[in-house]
């Protein structure tokens, strides 16, 4: 059984008490419980939601009965079934009649304890009267389900899910093209070893095939492009990169982005690959180098100058964006990263960047850029000349105590 179909002992319950019986083991027994990684709990109940055969009235009864409100928003539900649930036009009991009436319908789902059912009532109601509160419609609610449910079939490989989900009026380019974002990383992406068990056997080709069917359910391929090239190059995904120049990329006069964002993430074959098929190293203002410089990398700093970038036109800002990066996406060391950014200073350096007194004086934390200058002017690399000269401009910049 696949995880995302976790619920399947589920749909031969016909009351909330047996849903309840099963629901947490359930859960548990696929990795999905709200206790582990943040991707899996909504992908449970999004799953559950869209696709159980089970009546609405008993999925929704079970989501606000058994679901975590810290790790899944109830609007989604209850924007999702509000047409069915009305349908019903069920009648709320004469003792609170009076005041939920204008709320929308009960919801025609018993339990055992009559406390529990209590709860349900009125967490519906609650939720019912936020829409009008924040000024969002029901109708809302279900478009922002159906985004996040092809976001998450996307993530999965799931071509039946998208389709599904494209059905529903799904907008690849909602919630910042998240839709995009993950298949356009391939087997790259950081989600992989959290729920990678989810959907085994994926591989880069399963994700293009989710690529084409965004295209074919009427995105276009110049917004798919325009999001997934940089995505492709961040993850440092050859394969998808080649994908993408099939589908039409042009990366002399668009791969600027993706090759900033592939040398944000040290993704050295991704900018190997870019600069080979024409990528502009000087565009935006060369902010591919910076970029490198940003990642701490010297390895990838190299690569764009070997290209051409010039990093003396790039001088004082090269210096203080080496100053104050803290790329902890990239390195597991939880500290300030100060010795890397101190390697990274005294490389510039070397490469014959000569800072000027203002990026230390201007640095918006001054006692960490102090800490990091003082690691760089001890470096075992650095030339003498070179640390006098961090010394002097600290001294400038602090005063005689921070020349120490």
């Amino acid at each position: 059984m696949s995880d995302l179909r976790w619920y399947l002992p589920l749909e031969h319950c016909s009351t909330l008490d047996d849903i309840r019986g099963n629901w947490h083991e359930l859960l548990e027994r696929s990795q999905m419980a709200p206790f582990h990684n943040v991707p899996r709990y909504e992908d449970a109940m999004l799953s559950f939601l869209g696709t159980s055969a089970l009546a609405p009235c008993l999925k929704l009864a079970a989501v606000l009965a058994c679901g975590s409100a810290f790790d899944f928003d109830f609007r989604l539900a209850v924007g999702l079934l509000k047409e069915q649930i009305d349908e019903l036009d069920a009648p709320w009991p004469e003792a609170v009649a009076a005041a939920v009436s204008d709320n929308g319908p009960a919801l025609p789902v018993a339990a055992s304890d009559a406390w529990l059912g209590a709860f349900i009532a009125g967490r519906l109601a609650g939720l019912r009267e936020t829409f009008g509160h924040d000024g969002t419609r029901a109708d809302d609610w279900r478009a922002a389900f159906w985004n996040r449910y092809l976001e998450m079939a996307c993530r999965h490989a799931d071509p039946e899910g998208v389709a599904l989900a494209l059905a529903h009026g799904a907008d690849p380019r909602a919630d910042g093209h998240a839709a995009i974002l993950t298949p356009a990383q391939g087997v790259h992406s950081r989600f992989l070893p959290e729920s990678g068990h989810l959907a085994p056997g994926r591989t880069n080709h399963d994700y293009q095939n989710i690529l084409l069917r965004l295209l074919e359910g009427g995105l276009a391929c110049a917004d798919m492009l325009t999001v997934a090239l940089p995505a492709a190059a961040a993850a440092d995904n050859t394969g998808m990169l080649d994908f993408l120049l099939a589908q039409g990329a042009d990366i002399r006069a668009d791969g600027a982005r993706a090759l900033a964002a592939a040398a944000r993430n040290m993704a050295q074959e991704a900018v190997a690959w870019l600069l080979g098929h024409g990528a502009n190293v000087h565009a935006d203002g060369g902010a591919a180098l910076l970029a490198g410089v940003a990642s701490l990398d010297a390895t990838t700093v190299r690569m764009l100058l070997a290209a051409g970038a010039d990093l003396q036109a790039a001088g004082s800002l090269a210096f203080r964006t080496a100053l104050a990066s803290r790329p902890h996406d990239l390195y597991s060391d939880e500290s300030d990263l100060v010795a890397e950014r101190a390697d990274m200073l005294v490389f510039l350096l070397r490469q014959g960047v000569r800072p000027a007194g203002a990026d230390l004086r201007d640095a918006g934390d001054r006692l960490d850029a102090r800490r990091v200058t003082e690691a760089a002017a001890g470096h075992e690399g650095i030339t003498p000349a070179d640390a006098e000269l961090l010394r002097t401009l600290a001294g400038l910049a602090w005063g005689p105590e921070g020349a120490r």
